[in-house]
């Protein structure tokens, strides 16, 4: 057995997903340009997101709160959410979804 190696240059989201054998949870990389945000959406799994460059809001049940670089974020599930990035610079997260979100 080897390792499954992904870039997320070369690979659509999910970065690590079923068709590298994995099989309990999925990886994406998101970019969120300046003043950009993420769908404002709801969903039954709860994710993790860890922010690797920027800031921004997590509006998260219609409350805000301030995420920036090396925050780790977890979002239960059944709550509306939305990444938004306030900052002057892009806001970047890796994401970890369970499965189930691609299927």
């Amino acid at each position: 057995m080897e390792p499954v190696i992904r870039n997320q240059s070369d690979h659509e989201n999910p970065i690590l997903g079923p068709g590298d054998g994995v099989s309990s949870y999925v990886m994406l990389y998101v970019k969120h340009a300046i003043g950009e945000s993420s769908p404002d959406h709801v969903h039954p799994w709860e994710h993790q997101a860890f922010i690797t460059e920027g800031s921004g809001i997590l509006v998260f049940g219609g409350k805000e709160y301030p995420i920036k670089a090396g925050d780790a974020v977890l979002v239960p599930g059944d709550v509306r959410h939305q990444f938004t990035n306030t900052g002057d610079v892009p806001m970047n997260r890796v994401t970890v979804n369970p499965i189930e979100s691609v299927q």
